[in-house]
């Protein structure tokens, strides 16, 4: 039996097991930092903790817990991921739950979220049926260039900046994007780039710490894969209790969270996205979010042998 499993993927699982990383390959470098983090932390409350990826052979029955953390490949296996979720969920405990999960893998839960009056980004539904209007929703949205992304991805997948007078350019790839799933349509915000996008990550409902992401230049994702910028940021409590608003109306409280948000041109605090799957939560600004993390998975499997 191991306490804590730290759920990765095969890819992720296999690149960070390499004794020697090379020195420009930023992503496993931080993954392999953050993970160890949290395993040092876990051991230090005398608690035993292992990477395992989820699709890999293991035997969840064996774990205490599973914890999702780089799962980042399920995007092209969200059914094969799915069933995993379902299976391990009877064999071990889930962090986060199973129906968080599920909740929040869909980035339809913007809009539950707008109904608890969570100021979120303007966003619509783009169907298949609307492929011959695509020039309508510049009006509708009011504005000169929109972002369209899946409802299910990671890391800027197939996410794409469309100014109006290049729809063209774009008809037919949104039209087999479409072919597979509806599409998230938003429109772009230049604070992305002039101000960047805020993360702020919390352990138990409470905020631990922030970061300030930035793209480089010429470029408007801001995740490390695109060439995108990490920075501390002193959160303000107008900030705090706007992140932790967000995660007290989840479905259940989350044990961790990541809050993404971004100011408007009224500099009015909004919601861009909620990660409560598989965030990168940004330990290396604050390792003592990892020993809060670690001790709330500790307290979370003392309550249910208490139980």
């Amino acid at each position: 039996m191991v306490d804590v499993v730290i759920v990765t993927d095969s890819t992720t699982d296999m690149r960070i097991q390499n004794t020697v990383i090379p020195d420009n390959d930023f992503a496993r470098l931080q993954v392999r930092y953050e993970e160890s983090l949290l395993i040092l932390s876990l051991k230090s409350l005398g608690l035993t903790a292992l990477r395992a990826a989820w699709d890999g052979p293991f035997q969840w029955e064996t774990a205490g817990c599973a914890i999702i953390r780089s799962t980042w490949n399920y995007c092209k296996d969200v059914e094969g991921f799915k069933k995993w979720l379902k299976e391990t969920d009877q064999k071990t405990r889930l962090i986060n739950s199973l129906q968080l999960c599920f909740w929040n893998i869909d980035k339809h839960y913007l809009f539950d979220l707008e109904k608890s009056n969570i100021p979120i980004v303007t966003s619509m539904r783009l169907s298949y049926s609307d492929i011959d209007n695509l020039e309508s929703l510049f009006d509708q949205l009011q504005t000169q260039t929109i972002v369209v992304k899946p409802f299910i991805s990671a890391s800027g997948m197939n996410t794409f900046k469309i100014k109006l007078d290049e729809v063209g350019n774009y008809r037919n790839i949104i039209k087999n994007l479409l072919l597979k799933e509806d599409l998230l349509v938003q429109p772009f915000m230049e604070s992305i780039v002039s101000a960047g996008e805020m993360s702020f990550t919390l352990i138990d409902g409470k905020l631990t710490h922030g970061v300030l992401k930035k793209p480089k230049a010429g470029e408007f994702r801001v995740q490390d894969d695109h060439g995108g910028y990490v920075f501390p940021h002193i959160v303000s409590d107008s900030e705090r209790q706007f992140a932790e608003k967000v995660v007290a109306n989840c479905t259940e409280k989350p044990l961790y969270a990541r809050v993404d948000a971004i100011y408007n041109s009224q500099n009015q605090l909004l919601l861009t996205e909620l990660e409560l799957v598989e965030p990168e939560l940004f330990f290396r600004f604050d390792r003592r979010s990892a020993d809060r993390l670690a001790q709330a998975i500790q307290n979370l499997l003392n309550s249910t042998k208490s139980d």
